[in-house]
């Protein structure tokens, strides 16, 4: 890899959009450590994104705030930038997905179409498309590689979701074929640790389980049979992988961020209860919607072009989001 002080980032004006939020904030930082010079979005509106995420670097960060669904709004954020890293999207837990299909896709949608057209028309030099291991359908292999993205249909729970990061991907490669847009597109697995969102609405499962069982909740009711399996990503590895996708892999193919590490709900219910120190009863209910019945995708790519091999455990990654929400929850 290159130095980075001296190689490719050096100097370069760097906006991420969503950067306030949970991913984004980690992504912000891990830039920082890199030198760079970041410019972050904010849009209370529509994100969940908040400035407190970015306490330990909030002098060294410049914030715009507009909703990017605004074409104007887009350009004045990419305006005199080198690089977008854009994370910014409306993201939410199953239940919500299901209930609203349409503004799911439509935000997101809007969100990656007035973004990639400013960066466009502001001369970016690279641009980093934030996908989501969501385009996959139900039915794909396991492990997932990347060459079924489009295979099928987006799994059933995550419908609109998963249609709008089709479509943003679609639009990425697109500006990259007609104008030259160097662009980088990653579909990141599941990410979880500190900043994570454990509000009922927003969580999904990993910082829901963290909430639920810090509350006594008892007995602890998960949805589906806790057979379904899913691969999770700790956010520190998370931002280093989203980085070095930007800086390396601008060639509009997609590659997987995520860990090779597959765990059933059940098996991450009991770590949880365990590391947290609970005796909470556990109870599955297999009436309720549990999504696809196994998700992890085939990260050889990220591997082989990229160097990228996750550095936190699952063991660990939960240990010290406990730890932190823990800490969050005293003051």
């Amino acid at each position: 890899m290159e130095d980075n002080k001296t190689g490719f980032w050096k100097d370069k004006a760097v906006l991420v959009t969503g950067g306030a939020g949970f991913a984004g904030s980690h992504v912000v930082e891990e830039l920082l450590r890199r030198d760079h010079t970041v410019r972050v979005t904010v849009a209370d509106d529509l994100s969940s994104g908040r400035r407190e995420n970015l306490r330990s670097v909030y002098k060294k960060v410049r914030f715009v705030r507009g909703d990017l669904r605004e074409l104007e709004n887009a350009m004045t954020a990419c305006r005199g930038q080198s690089a977008v890293l854009h994370l910014a999207a409306r993201v939410w837990g199953v239940e919500y997905n299901q209930k609203h299909p349409a503004s799911m896709f439509r935000d997101n949608v809007l969100l990656a179409a007035q973004v990639l057209e400013a960066a466009r028309s502001c001369e970016v030099e690279r641009f980093l498309m934030t996908s989501s291991v969501c385009v996959y359908p139900r039915e794909a292999a396991i492990p997932t590689p990347e060459s079924e993205g489009f295979a099928g249909t987006p799994e059933p729970t995550n419908e609109g979701y998963g249609w709008a990061k089709r479509m943003g991907e679609f639009m990425a490669r697109a500006y990259h074929r007609e104008y030259g847009l160097k662009v980088a597109i990653v579909r990141p697995a599941n990410a979880y640790g500190p900043r994570d969102h454990f509000e009922s609405e927003h969580s999904h499962v990993i910082s829901a389980l963290i909430r639920r069982v810090a509350r006594g909740e008892d007995p602890l009711k998960v949805w589906g049979d806790g057979s379904q399996t899913r691969s999770f990503l700790y956010v520190d590895d998370f931002a280093r992988g989203i980085v070095d996708a930007c800086e390396r892999c601008a060639e509009s193919e997609p590659i997987n961020i995520g860990a090779p590490e597959e765990v059933s709900i059940r098996s991450l219910a009991e770590t949880i209860v365990k590391l947290s120190g609970s005796k909470v009863r556990l109870e599955f209910e297999p009436s309720q919607p549990s999504g696809q019945a196994r998700r992890a995708c085939d990260t050889t790519r990220a591997r082989e072009v990229l160097g990228f091999v996750p550095k936190v455990s699952l063991e660990e990654g939960l240990k010290k989001t406990i730890e932190w929400y823990k800490a969050k929850t005293k003051k």
